[in-house]
């Protein structure tokens, strides 16, 4: 058998949560969601009700960054999942958190096997979350929120530590995942 790259996985991986939500109307599959600036970017992320992240560790990968990459997802996703080479199943268990789910790649290369289900866990930190949004979608929150437009003349980081203080977290994080489903351009300005 030949060694699966990223691309491989994640072909595997996408194809998988198009079966699941390819219908639904109310979910948006997103590829390399960048968190914190780009700091850290979650190989695969479904947002609907809640957003779900999922790492993607082939076999032609390390899991030298995984440590790191652990850290900024914890804070971010309320479920989680890493998608492994067989051949780091046993680090990966010991590695990630007991609430994030575990799938490796079957013996045959042809589909993806859980191992651990895993858990939505409901803490985020809602640094990160209001840092998902452009500057144009945090003065569409401003108008949102009902605040004076004045405040869009702010820059970037003003503008995030004073919605961040303001505003509730609750309201906050349904206005990111309605604007992440609904953003057009995933270039990152």
């Amino acid at each position: 058998m030949e060694l699966l790259n990223d691309l491989q996985v994640r072909k595997l991986l996408t194809n998988e949560l198009f079966k699941v939500y390819g219908d639904c109307k109310e979910t948006r599959i997103i590829n390399e969601l960048g968190l914190d600036f780009g700091a850290a970017r979650v190989d695969v992320a479904v947002v609907n009700g809640i957003m779900h992240g999922y790492e993607i560790k082939s076999d032609v990968d390390t899991l030298k960054r995984l440590p790191r990459q652990i850290e900024y997802y914890n804070r971010a996703f309320e479920r989680m999942t890493i998608v492994s080479s067989r051949k780091y199943l046993s680090q990966v268990k010991t590695l990630v958190p007991e609430w994030w789910g575990i799938k490796i790649i079957s013996a045959d290369q042809s589909r993806l096997i859980n191992v651990r289900k895993g858990r939505r866990v409901s803490y985020q930190d809602p640094e990160i979350i209001i840092k998902l949004l452009w500057k144009k979608e945090l003065e569409g929150l401003i108008d949102y929120l009902g605040l004076p437009k004045s405040l869009k003349k702010m820059r970037k980081k003003q503008l995030l530590s004073f919605l961040q203080a303001e505003a509730d977290f609750g309201v906050i994080k349904t206005y990111v995942y309605s604007t992440l489903k609904g953003r057009k351009d995933w270039r990152e300005t």
